[in-house]
């Protein structure tokens, strides 16, 4: 289509006119000034002799597709002459940079690598950013699975480090040639490798209460029995407290390693033989157990009586933290010298939110239920609840 290029201001009115009475003016664009040349946007194909004394160029006037997810697959398919999608657009994803991660809404484990690498040439436009270099399928962890591993990530594009065994203990080799992803929430630095270990978007809501809440830790100790990648004992970290944190997963210690490293806390990591004195937490800001919570207690034998500044203990797992509450309770009552609050996460049903909060105050002696927090619904009715217990 033709535009018009009018230098001189009072030769505006004249041509629109003319282009008016003519029906020759593209009333969807606006009459642009680019440094003092005004441009005026016909629907012409060509020059009609009125109008041959005025500077004239020719403009695109097709409508340009947006560019989107569905738009780059159902395009790929189209030119590949495939009339049916063999991978249903996914609606939602998340980003990890330097990874996205869509939503399981798809049985599919496989993409060509040249539609994966069309969705990237697109990245800014599709996912608005840059600096994304692997595509992956989210689904859920499997719940028996105490290591929390993701077994059913599946990986679209990218390498994301070598198949190891299920019962294979990682080297630093191994954590050296994983593929590492990281988000950053509330302020902190989470990182995982997602081939070998979950994380959990969803308890972002919990992890803002606990920096909102409970500020001004100082001075004070922080167990957590589940620390995963460090989900919660960040949180604490960053209000002051000190953290002794267990788990059996080394990937998730690892990645709990290096969130530490980047914000520059002190920390020891303590194998299963390895032992502790709870003095050397004076030198380090967090230590990390690479053992079952089973032993936990253990650890704490050489302490006094009454003698920890245990203000917080947080049991994490889900779908159930039974199996720690008589641990937690024996944790308090034994070498604490202060009232500790404990937060129990459990998986409840609406109609049973109630009854478990007057179970726990009856479990737990000397104890009352100080909040009630929902943090996210896992199924119909069935909500991730953090039940706050205050122990003297």
């Amino acid at each position: 289509m033709i535009q018009l290029n009018i230098r001189d201001t009072k030769q505006l009115k004249p041509v629109t006119d003319v282009l008016k009475e003519n029906q020759w003016l593209n009333k969807q664009k606006k009459i642009e000034n680019h440094n003092g040349v005004f441009v005026i946007y016909t629907n012409l194909k060509s020059l009609p002799p009125i109008l041959s004394q005025y500077d004239f160029s020719q403009y695109d006037n097709e409508p340009r597709a947006k560019i989107s997810l569905r738009y780059c697959i159902e395009t790929y398919y189209k030119q590949h002459g495939l009339n049916k999608l063999d991978f249903e657009i996914p609606k939602k994803w998340s980003i990890y940079p330097p990874m996205v991660l869509f939503n399981a809404n798809t049985d599919k484990k496989y993409l060509p690598k040249a539609l994966c690498q069309e969705l990237l040439k697109h990245q800014v436009k599709i996912f608005g950013r840059c600096g994304i270099t692997h595509l992956a399928i989210n689904k859920p962890i499997i719940e028996s699975d105490v290591m929390r591993r993701p077994f059913n990530i599946v990986p679209l594009y990218g390498d994301f480090g070598p198949e190891l065994a299920m019962d294979h203990w990682p080297t630093e080799a191994d954590f050296t040639n994983a593929f590492w992803c990281h988000v950053v929430q509330n302020g902190i630095y989470q990182t995982w490798a997602p081939k070998y270990t979950m994380f959990s978007r969803g308890n972002i809501k919990e992890k803002k209460r606990i920096l909102d809440c409970y500020k001004n830790l100082d001075g004070s100790i922080v167990v957590d029995f589940y620390c995963g990648i460090g989900y919660f004992a960040l949180s604490y970290l960053k209000n002051g407290a000190k953290v002794l944190c267990w788990e059996i997963n080394p990937w998730s210690i690892e990645g709990f390693k290096r969130a530490l490293q980047h914000a520059g806390y002190k920390y020891k990591i303590y194998q299963q033989d390895e032992s502790f004195q709870i003095d050397e937490l004076k030198n380090v800001d967090a230590c990390l157990f690479l053992e079952s919570n089973e032993k936990l207690l253990e650890r704490f034998e050489h302490v006094k009586e009454k003698k920890l500044n245990i203000k917080h203990i947080n049991l994490g797992l889900l779908p159930s933290s039974r199996p720690s509450w008589k641990t937690a309770h024996q944790l308090v009552t034994n070498k604490s010298c202060c009232e500790t609050i404990v937060h129990l996460h459990e998986n409840v049903h609406t109609n049973y939110i109630d009854t478990l909060k007057n179970e726990i105050e009856a479990r737990f002696q000397e104890s009352r239920v100080l909040y009630v927090e929902r943090v996210k619904t896992f199924a119909p009715d069935i909500w991730h609840i953090v039940y706050d217990v205050e122990i003297k």
